[in-house]
């Protein structure tokens, strides 16, 4: 549940690096990279996500580069740098997930994320007192880099909570809608492959839905 969190909030790209990048925290571009049914994604908010895919890219490479050194091996998988156009795509395929949650009915109330968030970061602080067994120094980490990041934005942890408590509400919503999906996609399916079920269902969306890119603004 707390790895989920963080997943939510920061969009599986957090990095501890990233606070340090100044062009990121002044960032104003408001120009328009694409609209999805009506709803636009700005170049500002794409640098971001972008910066912090490029962050986690090179802790990955710093990671594949030690291992491979220490175990002398070229079995290992390194990692692969993705542009920004295809993150920009992974921002559409989210925001399509969110507008069908809330058109469908599976946008959850913001008392019920907040429970959730607020759970999350109860047991967090058990954890790292001992109340209760767990991860401590992942916790601790991550508790670090939130530290970090209210800092670094120029943020009250007031102000963090609100846009946590934001983004966790969208990310359980999605995940309420490909729940519910998942049992038609099964039902349909006699090989079931996971990964299928959630492309298959953002290629439906995307069939239906008005996605303008401003290929000159990304």
């Amino acid at each position: 549940m707390l790895s989920f969190i963080f997943y939510s909030f920061l969009s599986r790209y957090l990095d501890r690096m990233w606070t340090k990048n100044k062009k990121i925290q002044q960032s104003k571009d408001n120009r328009v990279v694409a609209v999805v049914n009506g709803e636009k994604i700005y170049k500002k908010d794409l640098e971001i996500v972008y910066a912090l895919e490029q962050a986690s890219y090179l802790s990955q490479k710093e990671s594949y580069q030690k291992l491979s050194k220490k175990y002398k091996t070229n079995s290992l998988k390194p990692p692969v740098q993705r542009t920004k156009k295809e993150v920009l795509n992974d921002m559409i395929e989210h925001l399509l997930l969110l507008q069908a949650a809330k058109k469908e009915g599976y946008f959850i109330s913001e008392k019920e994320a907040k429970d959730y968030y607020e759970k999350a970061m109860k047991t967090m602080q058990e954890i790292i007192s001992g109340k209760v067994s767990g991860d401590v120094e992942g916790i601790k980490l991550a508790n670090d880099t939130i530290e970090e990041l209210i800092k670094g934005w120029g943020i009250t942890r007031k102000e963090y909570d609100k846009k946590a408590i934001e983004q966790t509400r969208n990310m359980l919503s999605i995940q309420k809608l490909l729940n519910a999906k998942f049992k038609e996609f099964k039902s349909k399916s006699k090989n079931l492959v996971i990964e299928n079920f959630r492309k298959e269902c953002i290629n439906s969306l995307k069939k239906k839905a008005k996605i303008t890119m401003y290929e000159k603004n990304i």
